[in-house]
């Protein structure tokens, strides 16, 4: 009986030494880009001054989006608005995003307390590379998202193949590594101890993950817009502040306790989408929508996210679980925290693989490294193209 139960133990440590160690490299880019890219609005803010602003006051309030929005398309009267972030931080500036007399897309940043345009800059900033490499490399969406969302496959069977490996696992959240324990139990105990306290987050990521890669071939959820009837043409999008405030009062005063996060230009003769929050849970903006025409201040169309099916809520649910935006500040910092967790997690792993086989010279163990790698170049070309890419885009 023990013998049997020591070659289970042994068949689930080599499941698990290999779910973690055979696809590392990849792995541990998109876990590091991933979890940068949960403050990636904070990382353009450090870079792009034209995004910073400061309240006049503590309970200041911002004015009106129709003031806002109408200060943008006066400073740029020949642009077409695209999509209009109204709701960032505090100490973010309101963000339109327009194509210029070139087709180009720009950013355009509005001091919400002023509604003075603050600056321009490119469409493709660091949020863009964060979200492009760790969602799809920066390759064509449905073959890079698929190569980043099978990566669900190995996390979660890491996971599973654990706990069979480690006995009595719940003692070990406190159990922190000592100075005193040699290099490869030291690395163990800091091993065992990220992994059980990120366990629910590696949970979240794999399913989330798994999701993406079921959406992507095949399962994909209709948006909550398809299901309201054709809306009838509407009219041009007024330039002045006052109508457009007009127009969007009118609508939200059809939706008590609307929190509106952006609007959404369709085009010309479509109605403006208004995005935002209400009491629906784990929904992202667009699925509480109203359909504005701008120049009669007339809503053409209503859905809350109460409407959404089983499965779309399922795929509604997806984003703010795997980004961690459904609790505002308090759950992004857990999630940078615990995305930082599994980047050391992955890394921690794979240096436990190199000790254990190469304990004692330190150009073999890069070497095993290097060497336990499944597909190495593929995944190493992966990377570097991705790479290769974001200084494409950076210097266009």
């Amino acid at each position: 009986m023990a013998s049997a139960s020591k070659s289970r133990r042994r068949l689930w440590f080599s499941l698990h030494s290999w779910a973690g160690m055979k696809l590392s490299l990849l792995f541990f880019f998109v876990s590091l880009t991933g979890t940068i890219a949960v403050y990636a609005y904070e990382v353009d803010w450090l870079f792009t001054p034209a995004m910073r602003v400061q309240a006049p006051s503590p309970d200041a309030e911002r004015l009106p989006a129709g003031t806002q929005l109408a200060a943008a398309l006066q400073q740029h009267p020949n642009w077409t608005p695209s999509f209009f972030h109204v709701n960032l931080p505090g100490y973010m500036a309101s963000e339109l995003i327009a194509k210029d007399e070139e087709g180009e897309l720009r950013r355009v940043y509005i001091n919400p307390y002023t509604a003075e345009v603050q600056g321009v800059a490119d469409w493709f900033n660091a949020h863009r590379f964060l979200r492009q490499a760790h969602r799809h490399l920066m390759l064509p969406l449905k073959w890079g998202l698929t190569i980043v969302a099978l990566l669900s496959i190995p996390l979660l069977l890491s996971m599973i193949s654990a706990f069979p490996i480690f006995k009595r696992w719940w003692r070990g959240f406190f159990k922190l590594p000592q100075s005193t324990d040699p290099p490869r139990r030291w690395w163990g105990n800091l091993h065992r101890w990220l992994g059980l306290w990120s366990l629910p987050f590696i949970l979240i990521i794999g399913l989330t993950s798994f999701w993406y890669l079921i959406e992507q071939w095949g399962a994909a959820a209709p948006s909550a817009a398809s299901a309201l009837p054709p809306p009838p043409e509407a009219g041009p999008l007024p330039r002045e502040a006052a109508p457009l405030n007009r127009a969007l009062e009118a609508a939200l005063a059809q939706w008590p306790g609307y929190r509106l996060e952006s609007l959404f230009f369709r085009g010309d003769n479509q109605p403006v989408v208004l995005q935002g929050q209400d009491s629906a849970l784990l929904v992202r903006p667009r699925t509480n929508i109203l359909l504005l025409d701008p120049a009669a201040g007339e809503v053409l169309g209503q859905f809350r996210g109460e409407q959404l099916t089983a499965h779309q809520r399922i795929a509604e649910a997806a984003d703010p679980l795997h980004f961690g935006t459904f609790g505002g500040q308090p759950t992004r910092f857990l999630w940078f925290l615990w995305g930082l967790m599994l980047t050391l997690l992955s890394a921690s792993g794979v240096w436990i693989y190199a000790l254990r086989l190469a304990p004692k010279a330190a150009t073999s163990r890069w070497r095993t490294l290097w060497r336990g790698q499944l597909l190495r170049w593929p995944q190493l070309a992966l990377v570097l193209t991705c790479l290769t890419l974001v200084a494409i885009s950076f210097s266009g």
